[in-house]
């Protein structure tokens, strides 16, 4: 709790700025490429390597500080997480998979809160930019496909501190701004960690949206 007070106290105070350091605001939306690293101790000879996962990622920002070539922006996004793997249905006839396949598939939801800052190079109507800052996940929601749920997946830990880093471009249209980017997002900690295994995540944003 002290973390979220903390996060939306700090995005609040950015968010409420006006006149003339906010350089606009807007929508963001698009999709999240997601990735689960399973990492079992060398004792144990488990190998688990998941599937990347596509979820929603659908947010509002402003940006602040209307400088030519700097910019801060906050966000607060929805964002669906997870994992995805095939899993071959193993049985007394067939110890080594059938042909049979069952999906482990788990959704993750969050809100995600970052403040980000922004270097743009301005060329007319392009300008391209480099973004990078600290964000934090709450979460909100957990989807399972199995029955019943993996006790790992259950004790995930739910509020979790990174960054992001990325590049994108806006192109100037009168009073809108169209946006586009790619990010890469890490976490400082791990997902899920004990004796046997660790398990980290790492996902990567395609968005576009609308500044105006």
């Amino acid at each position: 709790m002290k973390k979220l007070s903390l996060a939306l106290i700090i995005f609040c105070f950015v968010t409420a700025a006006h006149g003339q350091i906010v350089r606009g605001y807007g929508i963001k939306l698009g999709a999240t490429i997601a990735d689960q690293d399973w990492e079992y101790i060398p004792s144990l000879s488990i190998t688990l390597v998941p599937d990347n996962r596509a979820g929603l990622n659908i947010g509002v920002f402003a940006e602040l500080l209307n400088n030519p070539l700097f910019s801060i922006v906050a966000e607060a996004n929805y964002v669906q997480k997870g994992m995805k793997k095939d899993i071959e249905l193993t049985t007394a006839e067939n110890p080594d998979g059938a042909a049979e396949t069952v999906t482990w598939d788990t959704r993750v939801d969050y809100i995600n809160l970052s403040v980000l800052a922004k270097f743009r190079l301005n060329l007319g109507i392009v300008s391209p930019y480099v973004i990078a800052g600290p964000k934090i996940d709450f979460e909100i929601n957990k989807d399972f496909s199995l029955n019943p749920a993996n006790p790992v997946e259950e004790n995930f830990n739910k509020d979790r501190l990174g960054f992001k880093v990325g590049v994108g471009t806006e192109i100037n249209l009168l009073t809108l701004n169209l946006l586009a980017e790619i990010l890469y997002d890490a976490d400082f900690t791990e997902l899920y960690k004990n004796e046997f295994l660790e398990v980290n995540s790492s996902s990567i944003d395609l968005r576009v949206g609308l500044m105006f």
